[in-house]
């Protein structure tokens, strides 16, 4: 992964890996991260065994994960939360000495989504961030997705994110975004856009725009009608994006919404502004309770988790997915994401404790869980 501090032109991405092996999340000498709550809940646990097969990197399991990096966050440190929650219920006996790794690889919808349905691959699922019907796999609203190759891929909604402007504070003049206006004056400045262009009562000086060398910016700008210029402004990551705008009042960075939290957290000042979409309706502000009521459509994106329930251990995968649902409120809130509608969340609920779990995996715990569900009947779901 690149470590940049500023803007930069970038020509071409790498692949980027982060591991998290369960209790790698805290760099403290004096904290085991989750095994410390893990052994108050469960007193037998041994922290030592925990402790030494975390400094060998010893794994009996591996779950392997690809997807966006903004979705990273999201998977680790709810991947975090869900193993020391199970380590605390499971017994020492059913533990057996069994670590569980993730891999979170950084990969886009497209060549991730191929990458689950191969089988010379390992991945168990695919963390994606879908902003349109264009950008969701072939079968998708479906519950399910066949690949060619006889795998059945299921599609489990998690929550909501948006795309959003940003400018400097040394902006004073504008207010707020109208898509429409937006649209027809980049095409009709041929990409050369004026904020004066925008408003007549703003200044004449050309705008700088900025995105995030991850997202799939062009494609978004053409869905929206924007026309870009020929030079822009890349930043190697969701955060960083924000620092371009201490210092150019002429920046107008788009990126996504959840990432403003941290980029706030590490000193970056900034402007969000609110979005006109409706002739008559007045500008939207972005956040955790608007994305879904009343902000754009247009600039709405689905947070998707996609799982192979035909892989070998895809029990794991499931076991976590339905973790993220149980708790989605508070763990999307977390991120700065948008939960979703508790209608929604009880019916994907449903479904996921409908799918069958193999019999061939009762020797790896968290898939035992998953088995102890089907065996109950299909546990009840609540608010």
């Amino acid at each position: 992964m690149m470590n940049c501090t500023g803007l930069s032109m970038i020509r071409a991405i790498g692949l980027g890996l982060s591991i998290a092996l369960l209790g790698s999340c805290s760099n403290s000498k004096k904290s085991s991260g989750p095994f410390t709550p893990a052994a108050q809940v469960n007193p037998s646990l041994d922290q030592r065994v925990i402790e030494r097969a975390y400094r060998a990197g010893e794994a009996n399991d591996f779950f392997a994960i690809s997807g966006s990096q903004l979705n990273q966050d999201l998977i680790l440190m709810g991947f975090e939360r869900f193993m020391a929650l199970q380590r605390g219920v499971l017994l020492t006996r059913q533990l057996r000495d069994n670590f569980t790794a993730l891999g979170y690889f950084q990969q886009t919808t497209k060549a991730g989504l191929a990458e689950l349905c191969d089988q010379d691959r390992e991945f168990l699922a695919l963390a994606a961030a879908t902003s349109s019907l264009a950008d969701r796999p072939k079968g998708y609203p479906d519950d399910t997705i066949g690949c060619e190759n006889g795998d059945t891929v299921v599609a489990v909604p998690l929550g909501f994110d948006a795309k959003i402007f940003a400018v400097s504070p040394l902006n004073t003049f504008a207010n707020s975004i109208d898509l429409k206006v937006l649209a027809e004056a980049s095409r009709k400045a041929n990409g050369n856009l004026r904020w004066s262009d925008l408003n007549p009562e703003w200044p004449a000086r050309l705008v700088r725009w900025a995105f995030p060398v991850h997202m799939p910016f062009t494609t978004h700008m053409q869905r929206l009608g924007v026309q870009l210029p020929d030079n822009l402004l890349l930043a190697s990551n969701y955060t960083k994006i924000f620092e371009a705008a201490n210092k150019d009042p002429d920046i107008l960075i788009y990126s996504f919404f959840s990432p403003t939290l941290n980029a706030r957290l590490q000193g970056s000042n900034f402007r969000i502004l609110p979005v006109q979409n409706r002739l008559l309706g007045a500008p939207v502000m972005p956040s955790v309770k608007t994305i879904k009521k009343t902000y754009p459509e247009a600039l709405e994106t689905e947070i998707m988790l996609f799982v192979n329930t035909s892989r070998s251990k895809s029990c794991i995968a499931l076991s976590f997915a339905d973790f993220l649902l149980t708790f989605n409120e508070l763990i999307l809130y977390e991120q700065n994401m948008a939960p979703l509608l508790p209608e929604t969340r009880r019916k994907t609920l449903k479904r996921l404790r409908q799918i069958e779990v193999s019999d061939d995996f009762q020797s790896i715990p968290f898939c035992q869980i998953a088995a102890q569900s089907q065996s109950s009947g299909k546990r009840s779901v609540g608010e």
